[in-house]
């Protein structure tokens, strides 16, 4: 069979030469040694590495708890403190030094009498002193009150604060000194009218501002009840 000879041929001449058994074993073998090399070569370098780590953390330790060292000298760091100004304390004074307080007039320290008193077209007016029997000074602010005695009693009279041009200002805080004086004015009707008819009256009550009791004076006169008006109290009488 020529033909399968030619094919066999053929194909051992593209196949050219055969590869050399000892060549390809001397290749191997080096490529052994090297790996072995290698092997060795990492060997040693990890065990340097864990040597290193092992060193590094006997003297970490040996320097945090102080074994075979000296123990270094404390400085602390000083922090950051405010600077504070102490401020001026203002002393308070004491209690001797201190001023009293001025009490309010009192009735029951008054002394109420009429200053004048006048009257045309039917209206009364009259002008009140009470004077202060206290052994201090006293102060008064506001309108009086006022209360008129009948044969049948006491007429429970509501002034009205005003009405008249000597009495239309506005109150004033006044201090009366121990036998001083403050004054007010009041007025009323003294005729029957539609407002009522008037009455007849022997006494008078008059009652400070700030006060719950009055002071009385006895007088005498006649007026309607629902006529009353006063003025505040003043330093000086009303004119």
């Amino acid at each position: 069979m020529p033909d399968l000879e030619q094919r066999i041929k053929d194909t051992l001449d593209r196949l050219g030469d055969r590869p050399d058994p000892a060549r390809i074993m001397d290749r191997v073998g080096r490529r052994k040694r090297h790996f072995r090399l290698m092997h060795r070569a990492q060997a040693v370098t990890l065990v340097l590495a864990v040597l290193a780590g092992v060193a590094g953390g006997t003297y970490a330790l040996t320097r945090a708890f102080g074994v075979g060292v000296g123990r270094p000298a404390f400085h602390p760091t000083p922090s950051l403190v405010p600077s504070i100004t102490p401020s001026p304390v203002t002393p308070t004074p004491s209690a001797s030094g201190s001023v009293p307080a001025i009490a309010v007039c009192s009735d029951q320290t008054a002394r109420v009498a009429v200053a004048s008193q006048d009257g045309a077209a039917g209206t009364i007016r009259t002008v009140w002193q009470v004077t202060n029997t206290a052994q201090t000074e006293c102060s008064s602010f506001g309108y009086p009150g006022m209360d008129f005695h009948t044969s049948s009693g006491w007429l429970n009279v509501q002034v009205h604060r005003g009405g008249f041009s000597d009495i239309n200002h506005q109150p004033t805080s006044i201090v009366v000194a121990p036998g001083q004086s403050l004054y007010f004015a009041s007025y009323w009707s003294d005729v029957t009218g539609n407002q009522g008819s008037c009455q007849p009256f022997d006494r008078v009550k008059v009652t400070l501002p700030d006060n719950q009791t009055s002071a009385e004076v006895a007088a005498s006169g006649c007026l309607n009840p629902l006529s009353v008006d006063v003025g505040p109290v003043t330093r000086t009488q009303p004119s």
